[in-house]
C-alpha cells in the first residue's frame, strides 16, 4: 500500500496494538512468516481510520482491525483461487501436437524434438474461459467481462 503515512500518534498506537495482528494470525493457525504481509497493511489502514474517524470509536479497535484483516485474507485467498483456476496442468502423458501417439514424457529425453515449441503451440490453441462479473451499484447494475 503506497502513499499511506501514519502520524507519530498512529505509529505508537499501531505498536501498542500489534498484538491484535499477531493474535489474529495465531487464532486462525496462519504462520506469521507467510501471512504477515497479507494483513499488515490492512491493519495499518485500520489504525489510521480508527484515529481519524470519530464514528469508528464506538467499536473497539480490535473489532475494526479484525474486520480489515479478515477482508485482506479473503481477498488474498480469492486471488489464490483465481490463479489456480487459470492454471493449466501439464502431464508427462500430454499428447504432442502432430503425433497423438507421442507424449511429452517420450520427448523430454529426445533432443530432436523441441518440447517447448510443441507444448506452447498446443496450449495457445485452447480457448480461454471467460467469466462475467456482476457489480451492483446504486445507479444500476454493471457487467464486465474478464479473462
Amino acid at each position: 500500500m503506497t502513499g499511506m503515512k501514519l502520524t507519530e500518534r498512529q505509529k505508537r498506537f499501531a505498536e501498542e496494538n500489534h498484538k491484535v495482528l499477531e493474535d489474529f494470525l495465531r487464532y486462525r493457525g496462519l504462520p506469521q512468516e507467510e501471512f504477515y504481509d497479507v494483513v499488515v497493511f490492512r491493519f495499518l489502514r485500520a489504525v489510521k481510520q480508527y484515529d481519524e474517524r470519530e464514528d469508528l470509536r464506538r467499536y473497539s479497535f480490535q473489532t475494526i482491525a479484525r474486520n480489515h484483516m479478515r477482508s485482506a485474507l479473503s481477498n488474498y485467498f480469492r486471488s489464490q483461487k483465481h490463479q489456480k483456476e487459470n492454471m493449466q496442468i501439464l502431464s508427462l502423458d500430454y499428447p504432442m501436437a502432430g503425433n497423438p501417439n507421442l507424449t511429452l514424457g517420450d520427448c523430454i529425453a529426445d533432443e530432436r524434438v523441441n518440447v517447448c515449441e510443441e507444448v506452447c503451440e498446443k496450449l495457445s490453441r485452447e480457448p480461454k474461459r471467460r467469466r462475467i462479473y456482476h457489480i451492483s451499484s446504486s445507479a444500476g447494475a454493471e457487467y464486465s467481462l474478464a479473462a
